[in-house]
């Protein structure tokens, strides 16, 4: 008969916790280091020892990474891309044509100075496909104003479905919005 002593048990949960934690950090980190450019202008910050891609981790580790050891996994609808105080449109919608997206945003566009929104507020698309590790964003400026922001896809997403993200922020990148994910298309 097999007897595991209290030691054994916790030494081996001990492990487990450890790898388990491990997992995640790798988890967060491959989904989020091709979007690590994006994420250092979304998730600028003046804070002494903090850093973007480490804010942006530390959210993805608390919010985004599910399941349990060693089925974990990051949901893509809970990770946040850039982070700030701006608004982001209030109503979207989504076409996909080939490698082309588009997304019509709509703004309040009303009392602009109290819902944090400008006309000039530059809107950002990012679509992102995670085993694949490939991202595309839109490199035509695109303002709030113009209501709609186009992506050209990466040849290598032209046929696969991607996870898109909106955000803008101020004509300085100073301000930015909380990204909003969009889902997957």
């Amino acid at each position: 008969m097999n007897v595991i002593s209290n030691s054994e048990r916790k030494k081996s949960s001990e492990v487990d916790g450890r790898l388990a934690i491990q997992q995640r950090f790798k988890l967060a980190s491959e989904f989020l280091t091709p979007v690590r450019r994006l994420i250092h202008r979304g998730f600028a910050t003046r804070m002494k020892g903090k850093t973007p891609f480490g804010r942006a981790m530390s959210y993805v580790l608390l919010r985004a990474v599910a399941g349990n050891y060693p089925d974990q996994y990051v949901d893509p609808a809970m990770v946040r891309l850039s982070e700030g105080v701006l608004r982001n449109p209030i109503r979207t919608a989504v076409t996909r044509q080939g490698r082309t997206i588009t997304v019509e945003a709509v703004s309040l566009g009303e009392d602009l100075v109290r819902t944090d929104e400008a006309w000039d507020d530059r809107l950002i698309l990012c679509a992102y496909h995670p085993e694949l590790r490939v991202a595309g964003i839109n490199d035509e400026k695109r303002l709030r104003e113009d209501g709609s922001v186009t992506l050209e896809l990466p040849p290598l997403l032209q046929d696969r479905p991607v996870h898109l993200y909106l955000m803008a922020h101020d004509r300085h990148e100073r301000k930015w919005s909380n990204s909003c994910y969009l889902g997957a298309f």
